[in-house]
């Protein structure tokens, strides 16, 4: 490919900044002369990845580092991968991470290609010219980038619903000798799970919507916050990896903080006209969600601050529970 165009454009997610800016010396040297873009976080990359969609702007190219401030590269290819805009952009780790099993995890999930940034016997001057010919000079790159939309953040919906069911029953696991707070747990995956097939199921019957374009704005925007808080529980369950059941409550009550009511209510109105039997059942199980929650927090923990916001999670699952027709949950 002929890098001299300047439609072509690289994202490099990494945190250090020094290797940053001698990646873009280094390709500079080589021979590249397109646009290239820098993120220092998952979420952060999220964003701007967000922001490029929007505009109707793809990056060719993605490199990433696989450890994050708020997460790893793995998070990131399971974001692209996920998205029908991004899911054909190449995805190539350059890591000092050689574990075999994040090596095996990053191609498993959809990397193209696992660079280390340093091995035996060899700069990362010449790992980045070996990249550099081999995927900037030689390699083909895809072309096409689809643009609809409402399909792209239902995607992203039912692989977020999908990593919370998998936190969630990472729980459970931690704890398994305490049946009926693994039970909690694990009731509360198979609600994301469900939550998560009948989202699926709107991809199918929403294809070719127009929904304003400020609402799918709001809703990229609530995605990505969700990402953020996820991330940040997951980061806080690595590092605690046997929490106490309030800490549990805690770290999913910081999730649960970031959705506006407001947005999933539009959402909503914009699925209810073409499947009313299906959004009444995914509002129903989304009450039900934020119920359970939040009678737990409220029957098992003391601390008022946790209790605010149980009281705010059920209010909001009672109104979301008014709207769904003939039901009583």
């Amino acid at each position: 490919m002929n890098l001299t165009k300047p439609k072509f454009s690289l994202l490099h997610i990494e945190d250090d900044p020094s290797l940053v800016k001698l990646v873009k010396i280094a390709f500079g040297k080589f021979g590249f002369s397109g646009e290239s873009m820098s993120a220092g976080s998952v979420n952060e990359a999220l964003e701007l990845l967000n922001a490029r969609e929007r505009a109707g702007e793809p990056f060719n190219l993605i490199l990433t580092d696989i450890q994050l401030p708020d997460g790893t590269g793995l998070d990131l290819i399971r974001e692209v991968r996920s998205s029908p805009y991004w899911r054909l952009t190449p995805v190539i780790v350059l890591s000092s991470e050689v574990a075999p099993g994040t090596i095996d995890s990053a191609y498993t999930l959809g990397a193209n290609c696992y660079v280390p940034k340093l091995s035996r016997g060899t700069r990362i001057l010449d790992s980045l010219k070996a990249l550099y010919e081999c995927w900037m000079e030689r390699a083909i790159l895809p072309q096409s980038h689809p643009i609809d939309r409402v399909q792209d953040l239902l995607a992203k919906g039912v692989a977020l619903r999908t990593r919370t069911a998998d936190f969630y029953m990472g729980l459970a696991r931690v704890f398994e000798a305490v049946p009926e707070e693994e039970g909690f747990w694990l009731d509360r995956a198979l609600y994301e799970g469900n939550i998560s097939n009948l989202l699926g199921f709107f991809r199918g019957s929403l294809r070719g919507a127009d929904p304003p374009l400020k609402l799918l704005e709001h809703i990229d925007t609530m995605q990505v916050r969700v990402r953020g808080a996820l991330a940040l529980a997951e980061n806080h369950f690595k590092e605690n990896s046997v929490p106490s059941p309030v800490e549990a409550y805690r770290w999913v009550l910081e999730i649960m903080d970031v959705l506006d009511e407001e947005i999933f209510a539009k959402v909503l109105g914009l699925l209810f006209p073409r499947e009313p039997v299906a959004t009444g059942a995914l509002m129903a199980r989304a009450a039900g969600q934020m119920r359970d929650l939040a009678a737990r927090v409220l029957e098992r923990t003391e601390e008022p601050q946790l209790h605010v916001k149980a009281a705010r999670l059920r209010a909001w699952a009672d109104r979301l529970n008014e709207g769904v027709p003939g039901s009583q949950i």
